[in-house]
């Protein structure tokens, strides 16, 4: 068996902007087996015509004027991200983008059905249950799509198996099944069958099932789940000396599962393999068996690759590799056409921008069964106060001058000696930017779902001092923290609004300077920079601390101006709407080192960011 296209290393879809021929070569070689493998180019921006991936249209390569006989959406790796987040277009992902892109499938006459990877449950920190609300949340939006079939991911076992399969899948015997055929329970090293570990009732499967079976048109399509290698030891690692959970081989279980869809009534030979592993694992096992004519698997890096890696056995048979991406912003499409011979298979990956959205129509909201979802959950957390809830924990600034008691003020306390920069900072127009203004825009734009002003998730980058003591708790309790202030990138501000020339306070609001030479740009280079190219932008020569202090800077906006929230993020172009002196007040003593422009610069994350 060899493999035709082995996977080049991970690389993210904006490397790409600079490979001139991709394009062209996609035009040969989009979605269809023997493909070389490549990394997935950036998506048109919506708006002009049918959506394209590396300027061609999706599923042009597919054959022409045929229908498929069968369609299966991959997905995976989600993370709990039910909408995208961000203000700045376009935007990619989402349940409701995910939902009408399937039936856009289906009014074109094509039967549909989709499976999951898993890692739905989130990955980072959420309040009280609100993670929980997004597993149960996602299992329904799948259940309303059409899936059959979901496997369990890192995220799942982080969070704990039974607590998860406690909130969906003993309530829910309906699709889309859970599937980890090799997982089983274990009691002072003996192990407990699968069915016997997480039974549902008399009569009915196991919560964990080994595979599925369904009709997707008029196709038998099986489906088989397990967790990879790596994943397993990770798993059992982690449990320690109380292990309760095992795994065992995939080569057994495989061949398990091949049996029991050989033995169902509809004997599918359209298989697909939710391999819960890394692509170097889950090309062994594509290997190892090639009646899987099709392998989902994790990938590693964000940004999937636009085509799969294709094995060919020494039968001549293939297997196709595929990977997604994170957090649902692209899924995979795999066409079947029946052959007089068996089967041919043609993938498209499909990214999922705002040619998905729901029109701003009361008819087509109310026919997207998601968007019901998505506004009874934003409604729950509100509900349930859970912003309210949030912990909160000492800002570093706190940590190091614990006798000052350090506080959040808000910005309109900064005002009466930092006239100009309030000043700078309270402008809010289309020339300028929307710190001041940011809570607003979280209350009166957000939509679909509303009520986003309520949910920690989304307040944490639009407010002052989120997660840190005396910093944001809600618009009733702390009505001076709501917006981007001041103090949300130099720090609680107290002590140094009651003692202004305190040396040691000073420094506290200034974390990024450690003598004069650190400082940004002057705003005439920075100008310049953002006229440039990027590609362009090392011909123009900056001191060594201050490219340094434009990396802190660049980085510490970057938590909340991310590729995925504002993907047109540039400290250079950004940077001159927000520039503002620093120590301006002449009553006031000049920063350390004698300098008096003190540029905005790093400082810790809020908590939960990733």
């Amino acid at each position: 068996m060899t493999e035709q296209n082995p996977r080049p290393p991970a690389r993210r879809i904006g490397r790409l902007l600079a490979a001139g021929a991709f394009a062209a070569a996609a035009l040969w070689a989009a979605g269809h087996w023997g493909r070389p493998t490549e990394a997935a180019p950036p998506p048109t921006p919506p708006g002009d015509g049918e959506p394209t991936l590396g300027g061609v249209k999706l599923f042009a390569r597919w054959p022409e004027g045929v229908k498929p006989d069968a369609v299966v959406v991959l997905s995976g790796q989600s993370f709990g991200l039910l909408q995208p987040c961000g203000c700045s277009r376009p935007q990619y992902g989402g349940l409701e983008r995910r939902f009408n892109f399937m039936n856009g499938l289906r009014a074109k006459g094509w039967p549909v059905t989709g499976v999951d990877l898993g890692d739905i449950f989130p990955s980072k920190t959420v309040v009280g249950t609100q993670a929980e609300m997004k597993y149960v949340l996602t299992m329904k939006a799948l259940k309303e799509m059409g899936y059959v079939a979901v496997g369990l991911g890192k995220a799942e076992f982080d969070a704990g198996v039974i607590r998860v399969l406690g909130k969906y899948a003993v309530q829910n015997n309906d699709p889309p099944q859970i599937l980890a055929g090799n997982l089983v329970g274990q009691r002072g090293g003996v192990i407990v069958p699968r069915d016997q570990e997480f039974p549902r009732g008399p009569g009915q499967p196991p919560m964990v099932g080994l595979a599925a079976v369904t009709e997707v048109g008029k196709v038998p399509v099986g489906i088989a789940g397990v967790v990879g290698t790596s994943l397993a030891k990770d798993v059992e690692k982690n449990q320690g000396n109380a292990a309760l959970l095992g795994f065992l081989g995939n080569d057994v279980v495989l061949k398990d599962a091949l049996k029991e869809m050989a033995a169902h009534k509809l004997n599918p030979e359209v298989r697909v393999l939710l391999y819960q592993g890394t692509s170097e694992e889950a090309g062994l096992a594509a290997r190892a068996f090639p009646d899987f004519p099709v392998v989902l698997c994790q990938s590693e890096d964000p940004e999937p690759p636009q085509f799969p890696t294709v094995i060919t056995h020494k039968d001549g048979r293939k297997t196709m590799v595929v990977e997604v991406g994170h957090k649902g912003r692209y899924v995979g499409v795999l066409g079947v056409y029946k052959t007089p011979t068996g089967f041919d298979y043609h993938y498209q990956l499909v990214p999922l921008g705002e040619e998905y959205l729901t029109p701003d129509d009361p008819a087509a909201e109310k026919a997207n069964k998601v968007l019901a979802l998505l506004e009874d959950y934003s409604a729950t957390v509100k509900a349930r106060d859970l912003l309210g809830k949030y912990p909160q924990r000492p800002h570093p600034n706190q940590l190091k001058a614990p006798a000052a008691n350090l506080a959040y003020v808000g910005s309109e306390r900064c005002m009466g000696c930092h006239a100009a920069e309030y000043a700078v900072w309270k402008t809010a127009d289309a020339a300028g930017h929307a710190h001041s203004v940011a809570f607003d825009h979280l209350q009166n734009l957000a939509k679909r779902p509303g009520q986003r002003e309520f949910d920690a998730e989304c307040v944490r980058c639009h407010v002052v001092g989120f997660g840190y003591d005396t910093g944001f708790k809600d618009t009733v309790k702390t009505p001076g923290l709501t917006h981007v202030g001041c103090e949300s990138c130099h720090g609680p501000g107290s002590g140094h609004a009651a003692a202004p020339r305190q040396k040691d306070l000073l420094e506290l609001m200034s974390p990024w300077k450690k003598g004069p030479e650190d400082k940004l740009p002057d705003l005439a280079t920075v100008q310049k920079l953002a006229g440039l190219n990027p590609i362009d932008r090392g011909q123009v020569q900056i001191p060594a601390r201050q490219q340094q202090t434009v990396n802190f800077v660049s980085s510490m906006c970057m938590h909340c101006h991310d590729a995925e929230n504002d993907p047109h993020f540039d400290l250079f172009k950004y940077w001159p709407k927000v520039a503002h002196s620093g120590l301006n007040n002449p009553g006031l003593p000049p920063a350390p080192g004698g300098v008096r422009a003190v540029p905005v610069g790093r400082v810790p994350p809020p908590p939960g960011t990733p």
